[in-house]
């Protein structure tokens, strides 16, 4: 087992009420744009087009934190060390990495889903006259504000810097000898430092893991939609 005493860990967290009002503000700046720019098609929804929004909107999120993963599998020798989850009481789906990976791997994991889940779609939804796929490649890049303040972080960092994900699932860890604490971006604050160590790592993290508060809300997402859907 490989021991890392001379480097050290440093925590950031993101404010996830900031962020949420920036992809709040981010989305509606967007849709009006879309809808300059290609008509409103995209806001013309009836009511049960709109019930399947809120449903596709969460599996696209869904779909999102799979992508975070992928990206992580490309760089980890453990594919068991990539694990997701969803903490909806702290406004969160997650992927983790329970591995050390570079600041290639973390940047590239970041990527993937504004590249696979916006870039990609967004044209092929406009070629095709296809609205719901494309407010769904909206959602996604204002959901992905988090990720992209992050990256802001990381961008910054020195090249040798790793990443990792001990057992929190609204910040980062990042390993390093140089002092990171005077990192600073979006809505990333360094919060703590302190020796690396494989003991730090949560291994009683299952590969899903789905908070008994987010069991709740998605029942009662699922309620209200059928509720509509009714009336």
């Amino acid at each position: 087992m490989v021991i890392y005493m001379a480097k050290k860990y440093y925590k950031f967290e993101l404010n996830v009420t900031i962020l949420s009002i920036l992809s709040i503000v981010i989305l509606i700046g967007l849709i009006m744009l879309d809808g300059l720019l290609m008509g409103d098609r995209v806001i013309s929804f009836d009511d049960n087009t709109f019930i399947i929004l809120i449903l596709a909107y969460f599996a696209y999120v869904a779909i999102h934190e799979i992508f975070h993963g992928i990206g992580f599998s490309l760089f980890v020798k453990d594919k068991k060390n990539v694990k997701y989850g969803a903490a909806l009481e702290k406004g969160v789906f997650y992927a983790m990495c329970q591995e050390r990976i570079s600041k290639k791997g973390i940047i590239v994991s970041l990527l993937f889903p504004i590249i696979f889940l916006t870039l990609i779609p967004y044209p092929i939804a406009i070629i095709c006259n296809w609205p719901l796929l494309e407010i769904l490649a909206l959602c996604n890049l204002a959901a992905a504000v988090g990720d992209l303040a992050l990256l802001g972080l990381v961008v910054k960092l020195p090249k040798n810097i790793q990443y990792i994900d001990y057992d929190n699932v609204i910040g980062a860890y990042f390993v390093s000898e140089d002092d990171l604490s005077k990192y600073k971006a979006l809505c990333c604050k360094f919060k703590e430092c302190g020796e690396d160590s494989d003991d730090l790592i949560n291994k009683n993290i299952k590969f899903i893991t789905v908070s008994k508060a987010s069991w709740i809300y998605m029942v009662i997402i699922v309620l209200l939609c059928l509720i509509l859907a009714i009336i």
